[in-house]
């Protein structure tokens, strides 16, 4: 599934913005990151309504997106009507085709929310944990997952997932590595030194940008064995870049991620946040 462009008129703060996008990988910089996140969102039937302020939508609000999925193109539309926020899509017929676009991408809620890194996020890594140990998760996890994490064949994959993980890079400059406990949970160690490691900034968010890469992983994994017709959505990277120093290099991150042969969405704010 490839965005191919977005247009968003008189949502939130944003006025009126279009782009055009890259079939890989996006940056895009703008104080209006919470909106275009949003936006995107929606118009790719991310479970996001019901996180878009009141106040951000007005009787001219629009949003639009030009979408490619396996060689069909859909144009899609939201706009406010009889006391809604409404999504109609069409074909390149121009023919309705609503329902099939969003049976098409109906997917658990829980795949979702890990579709988008947010670099503010501070559960990632406790997914894995939260999907191994549902009673101890602060959120419903088996309704957010449609039940998964108590099918057999996820349970299973999970416990060898846990098992098979290797200690990686952060890709810091003081080496710290990424690990999983036996319980599914992932933490920060540094080989030579006990206890726990405090994290500057940066090395968290290269920590949580770790943890996502694999959760995003796991999913794609879990999804081959289940479905493999199953569409893939864009990822959205936000609250990343901007506290990336300049001595920090993500490249391998950048390419790891594009293994996932999927649209990148990179979210960043000016800098200075102006």
């Amino acid at each position: 599934m490839i965005i191919r462009r977005i247009t968003i008129q008189d949502f939130g703060a944003v006025s009126f913005y279009e782009a055009v996008l890259s079939p890989e990988i996006n940056i895009i910089d703008s104080r209006n990151v919470p909106e275009i996140s949003a936006a995107i969102g929606f118009l790719l039937c991310s479970n996001v309504q019901q996180t878009i302020p009141p106040g951000w939508i007005c009787p001219t609000t629009r949003l639009a997106a030009e979408v490619l999925i396996e060689a069909c193109e859909y144009t899609v539309m939201a706009m406010p009507g009889n006391g809604r926020f409404t999504l109609t899509v069409t074909d390149y017929n121009g023919t309705d085709v609503t329902d099939n676009y969003q049976y098409i991408l109906l997917h658990c809620p829980e795949q979702d929310d890990v579709d988008t890194f947010d670099g503010q996020d501070k559960t990632l890594p406790l997914r894995l944990f939260w999907y191994r140990n549902c009673e101890d998760s602060p959120v419903n996890v088996t309704g957010k997952t449609d039940s998964r994490t108590k099918l057999k064949t996820f349970r299973a994959h999970l416990s060898e997932y846990i098992k098979a993980f290797c200690p990686e890079p952060i890709h810091c400059q003081k080496g710290y590595l990424a690990v999983i406990t036996p319980e599914g949970r992932f933490e920060v160690c540094c080989p030579g030194v006990a206890g726990e490691v405090a994290l500057s900034e940066t090395e968290e968010k290269l920590f949580f940008y770790t943890c996502f890469l694999n959760v995003a992983e796991f999913w794609a994994d879990t999804e081959k064995i289940r479905n493999l017709h199953h569409e893939v959505k864009p990822l959205l990277i936000r609250n990343f870049l901007e506290f990336m120093d300049e001595s920090t290099d993500i490249s391998a991150l950048i390419a790891r991620t594009n293994k996932l042969q999927r649209q990148i969405i990179i979210l960043t704010l000016p800098l200075g946040g102006d």
